[in-house]
């Protein structure tokens, strides 16, 4: 395990360490949820609330490490796994803030839940466009459209249109939401038409890169076509098996035909044989 992996676990542990801690201090039914202006709107039992989210931390922490792991094009990954590492890290701190901010309201703090929030969800943001400009031809990180999957120079392209709207994103999120945390749910649609931009981009580059009929290179295309060879190879050896077979079935029937020839042939030099003494 290298330090960045360690601090996940140590994240996970203190977020179940929060539950069991504060269990008894907590009332039966906790806010889970508050609306623009930091009113509750929504509740559950202690048990789901203090322990859901570091279950939810499990599952997903697993995910992102299988990740790696199952991906075709694996050694793309590998490229920008510190980057990939470090956005796991952000990710399980900033759960595990979410989870610590609903124990302090809980337990009877005063505190601005959306003001609280923004900082972290800003700095999340801007890692996650850190970790787009980083990253190289996958399926699973990333913006994965069927334009960018298809061409490297439009994945490039599109990753790096991403960089900078994430990290504008978090900085306009933490600004805001300490500012004027009641608008900061305005920004989700922001945040939305910033994604069907990134979709518009890659559509709109693959279409000049085919205008312009430049060759289009592609990782994913070469994975592809490396599975279709072993296939093809695959076929062809099972092909020649059954040929061999016939080849050897063929030898074995002339065999079988030649044979009857020769006994015949011996048995005409017999005959022959037994009539020569009652000429003479």
């Amino acid at each position: 395990m290298n330090w960045m992996q360690w601090i996940v676990l140590i994240l996970i542990v203190c977020s179940f360490g929060i539950g069991i801690y504060y269990y008894d201090a907590m009332p039966a039914e906790m806010v889970s949820h508050w609306d623009a202006y930091g009113e509750p709107n929504g509740y559950m039992s202690k048990d789901m609330g203090l322990f859901l989210m570091p279950v939810v931390l499990v599952i997903l922490v697993g995910i992102f490490y299988l990740i790696p792991r199952i991906d075709p094009l694996k050694a793309n990954i590998e490229k920008f796994r510190t980057y990939y590492d470090g956005f796991i890290v952000v990710f399980v701190f900033f759960m595990a803030y979410m989870q610590f901010v609903s124990v302090a309201w809980n337990l009877g703090y005063q505190i601005e839940v959306g003001r609280m929030m923004a900082p972290a969800l800003g700095i999340l943001f801007i890692y996650v466009g850190l970790l787009c400009g980083r990253a190289k031809q996958n399926w699973f990180i990333g913006v994965r459209t069927p334009w960018t999957l298809s061409s490297t120079r439009v994945w490039n392209r599109t990753h790096q249109f991403a960089k900078n709207i994430f990290i504008l994103m978090g900085l306009i999120w933490i600004v805001v939401g300490i500012l004027f945390p009641q608008d900061a749910i305005y920004l989700v649609w922001v945040l939305l038409l910033g994604v069907v931009g990134l979709i518009v981009d890659s559509y709109l580059e693959f279409q000049k890169e085919v205008k312009h009929q430049k060759p289009i290179a592609t990782d994913v295309g070469k994975a592809s076509v490396e599975l279709e060879l072993v296939n093809k190879k695959e076929a062809k050896k099972k092909t020649k098996k059954p040929a061999k077979k016939k080849a050897q079935t063929k030898k074995s029937a002339k065999g079988a035909t030649k044979s009857p020839k020769k006994k015949s042939a011996a048995k005409k030099k017999t005959a022959k044989a037994k009539v020569s003494p009652k000429k003479k």
